[in-house]
C-alpha cells in the first residue's frame, strides 16, 4: 500500500499488469472481491496503468512459474527482474535473464484479453458478484 503514491505522483511510474484468473478465484468473500474489482477498474482508467486479464481459457502459459516484476529504468540503468518467493526476493540484472522474462511477459500480454476486453470482463464479473 505504501507504494501507491508512485502511481499517483505527478511523474507517476508506468505499470502494466497481467492478472491471472486464478488470482480472482483466491478471494472467497464476495464483498472483498467486489472491492478488488472496483479498485482494478479504477486503476485501469489511469493513463499510466494498463491492466490485462488472463483467463483460464488461455491454457498453459509461460507465467505459471510464478509472479515476477520486470522493471525498466532510465539509461544508463539496466532493466531488472524481481521475483519474490517465500521469505526471499531475487533480483536478476543479467541480459539473458531479463530477455527471458521480457519474452515471457510478451507471451502473457499476447494471450491475455486486451485492455477494453479486460474492462468489459471485470465489469461483468463485478455485476455478477454484486447480485
Amino acid at each position: 500500500m505504501g507504494r501507491h503514491h508512485l502511481l499517483e505522483a505527478e511523474n507517476a511510474i508506468k505499470l502494466w499488469a497481467v492478472i491471472d484468473e486464478a488470482a480472482l478465484h483466491r478471494i472467497p468473500e464476495p464483498a472483498v472481491l467486489c472491492g478488488q474489482l472496483e479498485h482494478l477498474l479504477a486503476m485501469a482508467e489511469r493513463t499510466n496503468i494498463t491492466v490485462q486479464f488472463l483467463p483460464f481459457s488461455a491454457g498453459l502459459h509461460p507465467g505459471l512459474d510464478g509472479p515476477f516484476v520486470l522493471m525498466g529504468f532510465p539509461d544508463p540503468n539496466p532493466e531488472v527482474v524481481w521475483m519474490e518467493n517465500g521469505p526471499n526476493s531475487v533480483y536478476c540484472e543479467g541480459a539473458d535473464e531479463v530477455d527471458h522474462y521480457t519474452e515471457v511477459f510478451d507471451h502473457l500480454r499476447a494471450r491475455a484479453l486486451g485492455p477494453p476486453e479486460t474492462h468489459a470482463h471485470l465489469t461483468g464479473l463485478l455485476k455478477e458478484k454484486r447480485t
